[in-house]
């Protein structure tokens, strides 16, 4: 064998991912100081609502731009990052409240009094640096929220901004990364993923089973998502929602050798049943896609 052809295969030895002998796969956070990672992350949401021989049909549409601005990275791995929302756009169509739409980039102030409160909540969101510790699994500790934005949110008259403290910001945090296994995987092991969304009229728990499916063609970790919803009402809220149905399915493509999520998206539909303090019964259907997309 030539020179050339020797060197060519440690060439591509070195870029490829190396896969255990015994098929095992170490699928890991990697980061680097000072670099900035940012992903896009889209919602679109379409529910139906029947209401007497009333049917309310509305759309929502949200994309929010993040940056991982990344501070240091330990030597086990654990990394210091501020995450920031760097902006957020939504549209909204049909239901009581009609056409709604708001950019946080945007300089023009809106005239409808509900999108105006809309938009200033999140505007107390965007640029404001979340200092988090992300461990190599994607676990989130040490969350810290800027303290101008908690004294902003304590100060607002605004009637979105109530749903908004400190707690609720740091578990929004939390959930920003794919958790990955603790331990090396093969195909088709399996792992739990749980998120908890506190909500007005109570708390959705999200148990997620996150299967690792192999590789795609071009050598990323393909990882299959199949989540398990339940909602524990909170006592005293005005509104009682109990959920009857729910199904997901979703997929995360994790580039090894970067040790970042490249895409993903989770599909869930979820049925359920709203009793109002006037004695009212009425059924309502979700149908809701996330997709995050690495931009940078």
């Amino acid at each position: 064998m030539s020179i050339r052809p020797i060197a060519f295969l440690s060439t591509v030895l070195f870029v490829l991912p190396i896969q255990n002998v015994n098929g095992q796969e170490s699928l890991r956070w990697k980061f680097r100081p000072q670099e900035n990672v940012k992903y896009n992350v889209v919602q679109n949401m379409k529910t139906s609502m029947k209401i007497g021989d009333n049917e309310v049909n509305q759309t929502m549409n949200q994309s929010m731009d993040m940056s991982w601005q990344v501070l240091s990275v330990a030597a086990g791995g654990d990394t210091v990052m501020n995450q920031v929302v760097d902006r957020i756009r939504m549209k909204s169509e049909g239901g009581p409240a009609g056409l709604l739409e708001f950019d946080t980039a945007s300089k023009t102030l809106p005239d409808n009094p509900l999108i105006a409160s809309m938009g200033d909540t999140f505007q107390k969101i965007v640029n404001k640096p979340f200092t988090v510790t992300m461990r190599p699994d994607g676990q989130i500790d040490n969350v810290t929220v800027p303290a101008e934005l908690l004294d902003t949110i304590r100060q607002s008259a605004a009637g979105n901004a109530a749903a908004l403290n400190e707690d609720t910001l740091k578990q929004m945090m939390k959930q920003s990364a794919v958790t990955l296994p603790n331990s090396p995987v093969v195909q088709n092991d399996s792992w739990t993923s749980q998120q908890s969304i506190q909500l007005p009229f109570g708390t959705m728990s999200i148990n997620s089973t996150m299967t690792y499916a192999g590789r795609d063609e071009m050598g990323n970790a393909l990882i299959n998502v199949v989540p398990q919803i339940s909602v524990t009402p909170k006592e005293g809220a005005p509104v009682k929602m109990t959920l009857t149905n729910s199904e997901g399915r979703g997929q995360v493509t994790f580039n090894i050798v970067q040790g970042r999520v490249t895409k993903s998206r989770l599909d869930l539909t979820m049925a359920m049943k709203i009793e109002t303090a006037n004695g009212q019964t009425f059924n309502q259907s979700i149908q809701q896609a996330t997709a995050m997309t690495l931009v940078q």
